[in-house]
């Protein structure tokens, strides 16, 4: 786990520049995907939305861009790096709508942080919650659940881009330097707390909590030679493969390997990358108490 600008910036993939341009990418790949779901979900002007785990930013603009002015984005992020450059950009933008605010989302007590007593959280004003990537990495859920739960209002949506298998990492049909990197990285994930397929989860503790299930889309990934969906997946395996071997998962020789399988992928028509399957989750809060 590589480390940002405090303890609590502390994070599986880091949140150097680097990272944050690779998040950069890598939103540009699913920004179509995120704003259908929205859609789906009813997003409209003047909506109250939640930005669950937002990084530097980039969905809680697009959301910003949405509901117009007369909504309102809370988003919120543990790290401290990635909450000035979302800050940043709001400024940028003039984006009243746009708050941004430094919450650690595993936290138990995270609705009674300090500071986000005007905030609304845990009143029920809010029309959407939405979050990818974010609950596979927490230790505990039910900080998070809470957290959806008393902030949504009755007939609030939840909607959730987290994945299901990530066992589905490879590269064919010479996979096996990229097997390698997918064990190390999922062994990376679980040995720090969290759960790579946590989506195979939720949808039942969301309903336990009164939730109805209101769509479940599995978003596969396949990249060839070098479309945008492959330089996704060869970046993160050459970005994160520095931080396996760091943490001894993983050798200057896999890394070779997986570098050397991966050039040889561009060049061969029958190689193609698949990606960890993402699946969308939409849940509805109860009508109810």
């Amino acid at each position: 786990m590589t480390s940002g600008d405090t303890a609590a910036d502390t994070y599986v993939l880091g949140t150097e520049p680097e990272e944050q341009e690779r998040l950069r990418l890598q939103h540009e790949l699913w920004r179509p995907a995120a704003i259908a779901a929205w859609e789906r979900a009813g997003l409209g002007p003047g909506q109250r939305v939640l930005d669950l785990g937002a990084g530097p930013g980039f969905c809680a603009r697009d959301l910003a861009r949405l509901i117009g002015p007369s909504g309102r984005v809370l988003a919120l992020e543990r790290s401290g790096a990635y909450v000035a450059a979302a800050r940043a950009a709001a400024a940028r933008e003039g984006w009243g709508q746009l708050e941004v605010l430094a919450v650690d989302l595993g936290d138990p007590a995270a609705a009674a942080s300090p500071g986000l007593d005007a905030s609304g959280l845990g009143t029920g004003g809010f029309d959407l919650a939405w979050c990818r990537w974010l609950a596979m990495f927490l230790p505990r859920l039910d900080p998070l659940l809470d957290l959806v739960s008393t902030s949504l209002r009755p007939g609030g949506v939840l909607v959730a881009h987290e994945y299901v298998h990530w066992n589905t990492f490879g590269l064919h049909p010479d996979g096996t330097a990229i097997a390698r990197f997918r064990d190390a990285a999922i062994a990376s994930f679980r040995d720090a707390g969290g759960d790579p397929d946590v989506n195979r989860r939720l949808p039942g503790l969301l309903a336990a909590r009164g939730f109805g299930i209101e769509e479940l889309v599995p978003l596969p990934v396949l990249g060839r030679g070098s479309d945008p969906w492959a330089r996704w997946l060869e970046h993160f395996v050459t970005l994160y493969g520095r931080e396996l071997i760091r943490q001894g998962r993983w050798t200057e020789e896999d890394a070779t390997a997986a570098a050397d399988a991966m050039a040889r992928a561009r060049l061969d028509p029958g190689a193609y990358w698949v990606g960890p399957t993402v699946l969308s989750l939409r849940a509805r809060r109860g009508e109810g108490p």
